[in-house]
This record gives C-alpha cells, sequence and structure tokens, in this order.
C-alpha cells in the first residue's frame, strides 16, 4: 500500500514538474514573439495600419498648424527645421535599434533601411506641432494667463499641475502606477514654477546621477536584496532622483517665503 502511494505521489509530482515547464516554454514564447514582433500577420497590418493612421492624423495638424503660423514667417520657418531635424534624429535612432535587434517593425512596402517611412513623418509633424504650441504659449495673453496668480501665490498652470501630480500620486499609493516620477516630476516643477532660479535646476540633477553609481555598488557590495534589479530598475530610481530633489527645493522655496512674510 505504501510503495503503491509513494509511486503516485512521484507521478503527481513529475506530472505538476512536467506542467510547470511547459507553461514557462509558453510564456517565453509569447514574450519572445511580443518583443520580437514575432505576430499573425492580420496583427502585423492592424499594427501598420495604427501607425500610418497616426502619421496622417498628426500630418493633418501639422497642415493646420502650418496655416495657422503663415502669418508668422519666423515661426513658420523654426518649425520646419525643428520637424526635419526630429525627423532625421528618429531615423538614425530607429535605424540604429532595428540593425542592432532592439526592436523591429511589422514588414511594410514603404520602408527606407528597414524603417517605415511614416515613423520619421510623424516625427516630422511632431516637431511642428511643438513648434507652434511654443508659438501658442509665447503670446502676450497666455504669458498673463500662466504668469498671474489666481490663489496663494499660484498661478493657472501650477494648478493644473498640482492635479496631475495629485491625481498620479493616488494611483501610485494604490500601485496603479510603479514610478513616483509621475506625480513628483508635475509636482516639483510647479513649485520650482514659483522660484524659477536655474541653480535650482543644476542643484536637482547632481543626486540623479550620484544615485545611479552609488546605489548600483550597494546593491552590490552590501547584498540588498532588490527584486529584479538591473540595469533599467537603476536607471529609473536614479531619474526619480532628479524630481524628487527639485520637489524637495521647491517646498524649501515655498517655506522660506511664507515665513519671510
Amino acid at each position: 500500500m505504501r510503495k503503491e502511494l509513494d509511486r503516485q505521489y512521484q507521478a503527481a509530482k513529475s506530472s505538476a514538474t512536467n506542467k510547470i515547464k511547459q507553461t514557462k516554454t509558453h510564456i517565453k514564447d509569447f514574450k519572445n514573439k511580443i518583443f520580437n514582433m514575432d505576430l499573425p500577420q492580420r496583427m502585423e497590418i492592424v499594427l501598420r495600419n495604427r501607425i500610418r493612421f497616426l502619421s496622417m492624423v498628426a500630418g493633418f495638424v501639422a497642415l493646420i498648424a502650418l496655416f495657422i503660423m503663415s502669418q508668422e514667417p519666423l515661426y513658420l520657418i523654426v518649425s520646419l527645421l525643428v520637424g526635419f531635424i526630429a525627423m532625421v534624429v528618429d531615423f538614425f535612432i530607429e535605424y540604429s535599434g532595428i540593425s542592432k535587434r532592439a526592436w523591429d517593425y511589422p514588414t511594410t512596402y514603404l520602408s527606407f533601411r528597414k524603417v517605415p517611412i511614416e515613423v520619421p513623418l510623424l516625427f516630422f509633424s511632431c516637431g511642428i506641432l511643438v513648434t507652434v504650441a511654443f508659438y501658442f504659449f509665447s503670446t502676450q495673453p497666455m504669458v498673463m494667463l500662466i504668469s498671474t496668480p489666481v490663489i496663494a501665490g499660484f498661478g493657472c498652470v501650477q494648478f493644473a499641475l498640482f492635479l496631475i501630480g495629485a491625481f498620479f500620486m493616488f494611483q501610485y499609493f494604490r500601485g496603479a502606477v510603479k514610478s513616483l516620477v509621475f506625480w513628483a516630476l508635475p509636482i516639483s516643477i510647479a513649485l520650482y514654477l514659483s522660484y524659477s532660479e536655474p541653480w535650482v535646476l543644476v542643484m536637482a540633477i547632481f543626486p540623479m546621477y550620484i544615485d545611479y553609481y552609488l546605489e548600483k555598488r550597494l546593491v552590490k557590495s552590501a547584498h540588498i536584496k532588490y527584486d529584479r534589479y538591473g540595469e533599467e530598475v537603476a536607471t529609473n530610481v536614479a531619474i526619480s532622483y532628479f524630481p524628487a530633489t527639485l520637489f524637495i527645493l521647491g517646498v524649501v522655496a515655498i517655506l522660506l517665503h511664507l515665513l519671510t512674510v
């Protein structure tokens, strides 16, 4: 009886082990298909059409932006130059990534060096849209709206940044967002606008680099347990120190202002 139970136990254990191995293999194959863009033809068509659709929409909006800026020749020329620079930079980044097999795109007839032409054109349109945004925010009414204090010395843009930061702070503490950058950055920028001294930005950058090199060594040498710690995690943690430092400096500036009033 005991031998029979042992035999059944070993058989069940072996079956469970095989199923776990099969599951891990399926997961690994699925990840490889996703990251290597090994997609079915129907999904490739959908993805390609989405990129093309985004490029067409951005191009249409960019044409409207160019029409708006036609009364300002300087902004018109700058927008075309920025769009061209963005397009060229994106092409070389895309080509480098594809050549190193870091990523890939679904096959398309309209491509150059395996880079779909829709992607650089999308960035060309984005360069134009960035310039038109700069144009709108440089107008006198927008400058007055941004700089005029509304409540407690804060302007409309600062309140908008506070709201964005508060939303993502809530998402961060409930676990929906993993990085504090999403809430610390808008809040820190809102505080910085109240005390926009260039040296504040310079001071906020240094802790990012210090943490990047110091924490990597500490994790290795001090045997600190850090789940899935690697280059990506180290980079994300280091980047988070920039808005965190800027946030602290903003709080210092606000407190000093309130206590000296």
